[in-house]
């Protein structure tokens, strides 16, 4: 049985968004990637800029880059803070997620809510593992968060077994 009590919060959610855009297991070279793209675009539109008579290719290169730019790296920051607005109570309170050989038991208590509910390892969408968390995904876009610093009882590694054993084809290892 390993045991996490997670509390999710504004910086979690943030690299959650980010991790959701590029999912994958090398979504962090797919965020480099993008954002060199956006610091090239720009920068081809400055040397187009001041070495052609005005064009509309440079001022479509500037927009996109600015555009490629704010996609990377604001869009997540924006949408963390509206959903931590919208899940306060979640922050403050967290979830409880039981790993047991069957199942995963996960409930969460709130001044306005609780809930308790059970899963299945092959209801399970996606499992990703990163340097930080686990991010087990219900479908393409619901996932839990679960802290690698937030284990009561158990550990990373026998997480990672766990999913290895239960759900080998939907766990992957990103770096």
């Amino acid at each position: 049985m390993i045991e996490v009590k997670t509390k999710y919060t504004l910086e979690m959610h943030k690299e959650f968004l980010r991790f959701l855009f590029f999912r994958g297991k090398y979504y962090r070279y797919k965020q480099k990637f993008f954002s060199i793209l956006g610091i090239l675009l720009i920068a081809l539109w400055g040397v187009l800029f001041f070495t052609t008579p005005f064009e509309v290719l440079p001022v479509i290169l500037l927009a996109v880059g600015v555009f490629v730019l704010l996609w990377v790296h604001m869009v997540p920051s924006v949408l963390s803070k509206q959903n931590a607005k919208e899940a306060g109570s979640l922050t403050q309170s967290g979830l409880d997620i039981v790993f047991t050989e069957d199942d995963i038991s996960i409930s969460a208590i709130a001044d306005n809510y609780s809930s308790a509910s059970k899963l299945r390892y092959k209801a399970l969408h996606k499992v990703y593992e990163t340097k930080k968390d686990f991010y087990i995904f219900l479908t393409p876009v619901h996932a839990f968060l679960v802290s690698k610093m937030d284990f009561i009882n158990g550990s990373a590694c026998g997480l990672r077994e766990l999913f290895q054993n239960k759900a080998d084809d939907l766990f992957e290892i990103c770096k």
